[in-house]
């Protein structure tokens, strides 16, 4: 008969999640809204200021196209950008869930 052999292997890696969370984003932040023209002169509505794990700007920017019905995107600087002029709408949006919002630019 065999001796079991022990299943331990040496590793480097630690026993907890490797991840570390993002901390959750502030309640309540200070926004900058604005109307921007792009290529082909088409407008676009861009909230910046924003901080916080994607997650949450993804869920905001989710709320904001669902209201707009519209199509939007999440900038490689975090700049949430929708397609058209929504400055107004977006900005009653955003101080209804407590954000201190501030009309930007042009």
């Amino acid at each position: 008969m065999e001796p079991e052999k022990d299943p331990l292997v040496y590793s480097t890696r630690s026993t907890s999640s490797s991840t570390p969370e993002e901390p959750p984003a502030p309640p309540r932040q200070d926004l900058r809204v604005m109307r921007r023209r792009v290529a082909g002169g088409r407008e676009v509505t861009e909230i910046t200021g924003f901080v916080g794990p994607r997650s949450a700007r993804e869920a905001l920017l989710k709320k904001l196209r669902q209201t707009c019905a519209t199509g939007g995107t999440i900038e490689a600087n975090g700049t949430l950008r929708l397609q058209g002029n929504f400055v107004e709408k977006v900005m009653q949006l955003l101080q209804a869930e407590g954000h201190r919002v501030k009309r930007s630019g042009g």
